[in-house]
């Protein structure tokens, strides 16, 4: 295991750049282009940017080169620029360079530029110009409307990697968290087949969480070697980012309908939903709201206001299915502590606070971030929810494999398993 964990360092850090690569159609370009931002910690941070035209074919446009105006801003200017027209925000900018395209098909000469940060991380934004029409009148004519422009930008932050400022240390926490599941689900495992062995007996509840747990340790990893290869080419592997998306769904999915349920009584009053035809489009709601919440965060991803992917009205209306989920666990455990008293109240008390954390967690540092520096909100989004959710699946196994805990005593499952002891 050592030897995996010494692994996976040096992979981090043996980077060669974040690269990235856009493609218009020159008679579409607008008069200014947002391209890409890029977190730069305290030093040097290089950057090398090329463009290149496709498709022309006059031998006389081949030979010719054409301008195009690249501006670099600092995140503390960037709110003004957005403010003013397209074509003044050049004023807003920190850093301007008109470069010669040819008309080849090969790429311009390469423009470096250095940014140094003495006192603080700064996010930079990244865009093009062609408010002059330079660019774009050379191609009115019908025969040009297919004529690609491309855009090519490596960027190497501080100690040659690619990883932007936001994301320094989210993969080594994210492997912390990857070990501390694999030891939850083999702890799980290894409850769940003993109790078998022992009383021929199985938790469904428990069953449950070791399938959130699989999931969210499948989810974690696949992202993990995403990064693992983004630490090569500054690319990753967009299909590997979808995958533990699509699996991360599935985990909240699950640990959702565990809270939901147990806070209607299941498992404590009863271990089977007589109404199936109302349980059913309830977990199917569920299940919508948070493939929602999930999908609306790939919404213009990478858009100069995002500072992470809920960043804006996308993040806010994933807090509101949030709160309503969190409304409907409060709900279930109020029906429930009405017909119940003594310990069983006591967990319900502690199955709200629990859950409360799970369910809030999103909303809280939705509004967290309002006040944060740009460039954190993505770490503190990332982290936040990953460490909460993180919680809430530990407190869950606590209260499934603990005889001690008042889940223990009360659950529906476990009381013949507690008549059981008093014989041991």
């Amino acid at each position: 295991m050592y030897k995996f964990l010494i692994l996976l360092q040096v992979l981090f850090w043996i980077s060669e750049t974040k690269r990235i690569q856009k493609s218009f159609r020159i008679r579409q370009l607008s008069d200014w282009e947002y391209l890409t931002k890029f977190g730069a910690e305290v030093g040097d941070v290089t950057y090398h940017i090329k463009f290149r035209i496709i498709g022309l074919e006059s031998e006389e446009m081949r030979e010719r080169k054409f301008p195009i105006l690249f501006e670099l801003y600092l995140d503390e200017e960037w709110p003004q620029a957005l403010e003013i027209q397209e074509c003044e925000r050049a004023s807003q900018a920190r850093r301007k360079e008109t470069i010669q395209v040819p008309g080849n098909g090969e790429y311009s000469q390469v423009y470096t530029g250095n940014i140094k940060a003495k006192l603080r991380a700064h996010m930079w934004y990244y865009a093009i110009s062609d408010c002059h029409r330079r660019l774009r009148d050379e191609f009115k004519e019908d025969q040009y409307k297919k004529i690609k422009f491309e855009v090519d930008i490596h960027i190497k932050n501080v100690g040659k990697t690619e990883f932007s400022v936001e994301q320094f240390g989210i993969q080594y926490f994210m492997i912390v968290v990857v070990l501390v599941d694999i030891i939850m689900l083999a702890y799980n495992g290894y409850y769940i087949v003993q109790r078998h062995e022992k009383y021929e007996e199985f938790s469904l509840a428990l069953f449950l969480l070791v399938i959130t747990l699989f999931l969210e340790t499948i989810s974690y990893g696949v992202n993990l070697l995403h990064l693992w290869v983004y630490s090569y080419n500054g690319e990753g592997v967009f299909v590997l980012h979808v995958v533990s998306v699509i699996v991360q769904v599935a985990s909240q999915f699950s640990l959702t309908m565990i809270l939901v349920m147990l806070s209607w009584g299941w498992q404590i009053n009863f271990n089977k939903f007589d109404n199936f035809e109302i349980f059913l489009p309830l977990s199917l709601l569920i299940a919508f709201f948070q493939l929602t919440i999930v999908g609306v965060g790939f919404i213009d991803y990478d858009a100069y206001y995002k500072d992470h992917s809920y960043e804006g009205w996308v993040g806010w209306l994933a807090s509101f299915i949030f709160i309503g989920e969190f409304i409907y666990f409060i709900n279930g455990l109020s029906n429930t502590y009405k017909k119940s008293n003594g310990a069983v109240q006591q967990f319900i008390l502690m199955l709200g606070i629990y859950g409360g954390f799970y369910f809030i967690s999103f909303p809280v540092l939705q509004t967290v971030n309002l006040i944060v520096a740009r460039y954190l909100r993505h770490k503190v989004m990332e982290i936040g929810t990953i460490t909460l959710r993180t919680a809430a699946i530990l407190l869950l196994t606590h209260l499934f494999t603990s005889k001690k805990s008042i889940f223990a005593k009360i659950s529906y499952d476990n009381k013949s398993f507690l008549d059981r002891n008093k014989d041991e």
